[in-house]
């Protein structure tokens, strides 16, 4: 038995039974080097289980994926088959092998992206760049290089749909040959410019732990959640089997941002052009309760794409200071998507509520619209569903929309605790959260307008800017002394 020595996040991923598995880690980690060590546990324990090991490019795929992998093999003594050199060989990539090996379970007409090995396992290769090519593939499992540069859509499409050969089975929290089945699939990944990973894997949901356990050679955040495992560390958890400058020669030629992403593993690191530059999930993310005494403010933004979306806010004076609060959000995809919809939810919400409300919202929705016989617009719409309600002045909706980068502006100052105004937003209203995060600035210095297409039905849509909006709508209103200030 050959003895493995890994670090202890490593250790967290090479020994889990979750179905998702997620190994975020700075550059120079080892990650490539445990897809190796994981490949073989694979291919040794299920030789008639298929895999699928790949990559963002070809090129990263062929000069570093396989190239790691197939030397870890080769440290191990798994080696390649050659008739001339090397007769002994476990394996052949890319050709037909050879009669003594098990081919049981071939039917090829070629072997191009094929790994075959002796055992009669069977591995396909390839890049993530033509994710449609792997459509028709059956595996039981899969092992990804650096998806921080890969399409979300390409992975849950193209990849997640193949895991469903049968074979693998997990028992008493151990591989097993029977019990619960098994099809996993694995993430081996430096920090992602884009966010997809961080939504998929709720890492939002966890940022003052994962903030307290990085920054550090001892400790590291792992978590276990539904069919998830996730587990971030730094490159100093790997410092040995690296040369001893790599790691302080990255974060003396970086700035400080990208040295936590590079070296600490830190998926919230801000990459540039941030919509709301002083936005701070630790300093402005909360816990942020429904105080019945106190009015509520809601703010809608009337899309029907990803979703209808309104936040909902209570607003109070603290000593000198006013404290705004986002106590929660609605966020209602087709077919239950309309403004009666929204209103609705916002009545099963708040049913017994009876201090007033006050709502909000752009100009466009006073524009005459075709959806209803029996109102001109979105906001006799509101006014009728929530008449119950509402109290006089309760409309504060905009008549004119001021300009995005005025708004943008007056959110950041807001947020820079320029004006005598905190704002608190609770943990569970995670879509506000996201674009808080996540929206980028356009050229123009208004929202990047970033499209993104839905995998099943195909509709294009703004991931970001939707709650955004009506944060900006609430905050123009209710603070305009100081916003016209």
């Amino acid at each position: 038995m050959i003895e493995q020595i890994v670090s202890r996040p490593q250790l967290k991923i090479l020994t889990s039974v979750k179905h998702i598995n997620l190994f975020l880690a700075g550059v120079g980690s080892g990650k490539t080097h445990l897809m190796g060590i994981k490949s073989y546990q694979l291919i040794k324990k299920y030789p008639n289980v298929r895999g699928f090991i790949g990559a963002n490019t070809y090129l990263q795929l062929t000069q570093s994926t396989l190239f790691r992998i197939r030397e870890y093999w080769k440290s191990i003594g798994i080696t390649e088959y050659d008739k001339q050199n090397n007769p002994y060989g476990q394996y052949v990539v890319n050709k037909k092998p050879p009669s003594h090996f098990i081919t049981a379970g071939h039917n090829f007409d070629e072997y191009y992206g094929i790994i075959s090995f002796k055992n009669g396992w069977v591995g396909f290769t390839g890049s993530m760049d033509r994710a449609d090519v792997h459509s028709g593939k059956e595996i039981g499992w899969a092992m990804l290089d650096e998806v921080k540069d890969t399409d979300e859509t390409d992975i849950k499409e193209y990849i997640l749909t193949r895991l469903r050969q049968q074979g693998m089975f997990v028992k008493d929290g151990q591989l097993s040959d029977n019990g619960e089945p098994f099809n996993p699939i694995y993430f081996f990944t430096s920090p992602a410019k884009e966010q997809w990973l961080n939504e998929w894997f709720s890492l939002e949901k966890y940022i003052s732990e994962i903030s307290s356990m990085i920054y550090s050679d001892k400790t590291y955040f792992y978590k276990l959640f539904d069919d998830k495992c996730v587990t971030i560390s730094s490159t100093f958890h790997n410092q040995k089997n690296l040369p001893t400058n790599y790691i302080q020669d990255i974060l003396n030629n970086n700035s400080t941002e990208r040295g936590k992403a590079l070296v600490y593993g830190n998926p919230f690191s801000t990459t540039g052009g941030e919509y709301y530059s002083s936005f701070e999930r630790l300093k402005h993310v909360g816990n942020a309760p429904y105080d019945p005494s106190l009015p509520i403010h809601i703010s809608f933004d009337q899309n029907s794409v990803p979703y209808n979306s309104a936040s909902i806010w209570q607003v109070m004076r603290i000593e000198d200071i006013w404290e705004l609060r986002a106590i929660n959000e609605i966020a209602l995809v087709n077919p239950r998507n309309s403004t009666e919809d929204v209103c609705d939810e916002f009545m099963a919400m708040y049913p017994n509520h009876k201090s007033g409300v006050f709502y909000y919202g752009d100009a466009s929705g006073h524009n005459r619209s075709t959806m209803s016989k029996d109102f001109k617009h979105h906001y006799e719409i509101i006014e009728y569903k929530l008449r119950k309600f509402l109290v006089n002045g309760s409309d504060r909706t905009l008549r004119v929309n001021p300009s995005v980068v005025l708004r943008r502006d007056f959110a950041n100052k807001l947020f820079e605790g320029k004006l005598p105004v905190r704002i608190v937003i609770d943990e569970g209203c995670k879509y506000l959260i996201a674009d808080l995060m996540y929206c980028k600035q356009a050229l123009d210095g208004g929202k990047d307008k970033h499209i993104v297409k839905d995998a099943d039905t195909g509709e294009k849509y703004q991931k970001y800017g939707h709650f955004g909006d009506n944060f900006e709508y609430l905050i123009v209103e209710l603070f305009k002394t100081y916003y016209n200030g």
